[in-house]
């Protein structure tokens, strides 16, 4: 480990920091900068037509950093970021039309956040000083930067051999996941089409056993970000094919994974109170969390299990999508998801919760909010659509 490095990478960070202090404008980076290399990256998965290339771009791409010395903490949380958006861009088929344009609404999407949360960029502030070598840094480094700037807790350095060996395990573990998907080994956890070839008896132990080992050899925030949202994914991915897909098999492993994500959320707000003051600090953030998920669970229960995960809109029960008429529905648009997005929002009132994990809860929020436009719009595979 050297010095030099990792002065020189402090010294960026402490730099980029200065122009993303804000937890939106941090929040909404986390989106537009992998948009953005997700695009880029599948606009040369095109002209290639290789999907290796993009993988040894990925792997080579974290090995640098390794060797560059940036933290334990975010060289493994870029290690995971930068598989999870190699993969996703290998596999999204859309018009290089399509890419471009998606990779601009990414690149001004930036600036548009800064403008919102009235912060100035950071490429303002050397747009006259040697542009070229600082932009060619800001871009090398951006993912791991922004990357470092959601981390509230301090940066780990700690980056010996078997550490930045450690630190692109996450790539690895991806990369051969995907591997044994494409062979028919295993499937994503989220894929219940029932013709799909059936060597996937062990697949959710696979994936729950690899996050486990990774987590324990790197850090539990692994572990968090692998499991919370598999459940918006499964419910995006089963409405979107809406037909040719294992019901019951669909119902348990939602369960599981929604309360698998909701226990380790919960949890950490838990966690979060240390004392009485804290509680009595927070008290009416509580009581609207509380009556938020009375409400969500009302509302389930009315719908009832097989109402609640899509039974009408697959054809598994014979009513119309509004045949319940009581409180809270036909007053409350989506009143389980809304009700969710509120109780989520009233818990990033826990300064101490927040200042540790608002991008959790960010995530949540969004992935519910896209899938109630998914729902609200009646999104799926025969409306015509560019991918």
């Amino acid at each position: 480990m050297k010095v030099a490095n990792i002065k020189y990478y402090n010294k960026l960070s402490n730099n980029f920091n200065l122009y993303h202090n804000n937890n939106i404008n941090i929040f909404i980076h986390l989106i537009t900068t992998p948009l953005s290399i997700i695009e880029l990256l599948s606009i040369i998965n095109k002209i290639s037509n290789n999907m290796l290339i993009i993988k040894s771009v990925g792997l080579i791409y974290c090995v640098f950093l390794a060797y560059n010395d940036i933290p334990f903490n975010v060289l493994y949380l870029t290690s995971f970021a930068i598989s999870i958006i190699v993969v996703i861009s290998s596999k999204i088929k859309m018009k290089l039309l399509y890419n471009i344009l998606l990779f601009i609404i990414g690149y001004l999407a930036q600036d548009l956040s800064h403008y919102l949360t009235n912060e100035a960029t950071y490429q303002s502030s050397y747009i006259s000083d040697n542009f070229i070598k600082h932009f060619i840094e800001h871009t090398y480094y951006l993912l791991p930067l922004i990357i470092t700037s959601s981390i509230k807790s301090k940066v780990i350095y700690n980056n010996t051999i078997l550490y930045k060996l450690l630190g692109i395990l996450p790539i690895l573990f991806v990369y051969t996941t995907d591997y044994l998907i494409s062979k028919g080994y295993i499937i994503y956890p989220w894929d219940f089409r029932k013709y799909i070839i059936k060597k996937n008896i062990y697949s959710n132990i696979y994936y729950i056993t690899s996050l486990l080992i990774i987590s324990h050899l790197t850090d539990y925030k692994i572990f968090l970000i692998g499991t919370s949202y598999i459940h918006y994914i499964q419910y995006i991915y089963v409405y979107y094919y809406h037909s040719s897909i294992d019901y019951n098999k669909f119902k348990r492993y939602v369960i599981f994974y929604k309360f698998l994500s909701l226990a380790q959320l919960y949890s950490l707000y838990i966690s979060t109170f240390t004392s009485f003051s804290c509680v009595y600090n927070n008290l009416l953030s509580i009581i609207i969390i509380i009556s938020s998920n009375i409400l969500s669970g009302y509302s389930a229960y009315l719908l009832g299990k097989d109402g609640c995960y899509f039974g009408i809109e697959l054809g598994y029960i014979c009513k119309n999508k509004n045949y319940i008429s009581k409180f809270p529905y036909g007053y409350i648009p989506h009143p389980m998801i809304l009700s969710q997005c509120i109780a989520l929002y009233f818990m990033n009132n826990n300064l101490l919760f927040y200042n540790n994990w608002s991008f959790l809860i960010y995530f949540h929020i969004l992935f519910n909010i896209i899938h109630m436009i998914q729902e609200h719009f009646d999104i799926y595979k025969n409306n015509k659509l560019p991918i």
